[in-house]
């Protein structure tokens, strides 16, 4: 079973949409955090320089899943030869 590369593009696309998504949602909220001192929630905890780059990096992942699944819906380009005698109308 082969897929076209528009396929491929569009399910990648799709899974680093989702995966950068989620990522970036869970290094906001960071729910692992406790700052007992600052705040009991850990939203109010303050973001370390680690935090900081991979929550870049989750949303670099969510971009590229965007720019896969628009270059995986343009439509393909065919030429008159390729379409064959069915292509010319005159």
């Amino acid at each position: 079973m082969s897929f076209s590369k528009k396929t491929i593009q569009l399910y990648l696309g799709l899974v680093l949409i989702c995966a950068g998504g989620l990522g970036s949602v869970v290094m906001l909220l960071q729910p692992w955090r406790s700052c007992p001192g600052i705040d009991d929630s850990s939203a109010g905890c303050p973001a370390t320089s680690r935090d900081s780059t991979l929550l870049g990096f989750a949303l670099a992942v969510f971009v590229a899943g965007i720019v896969l699944l628009t270059v995986s819906s343009r439509p393909v380009k065919v030429s008159s030869d390729e379409i064959g005698p069915f292509g010319k109308l005159d």
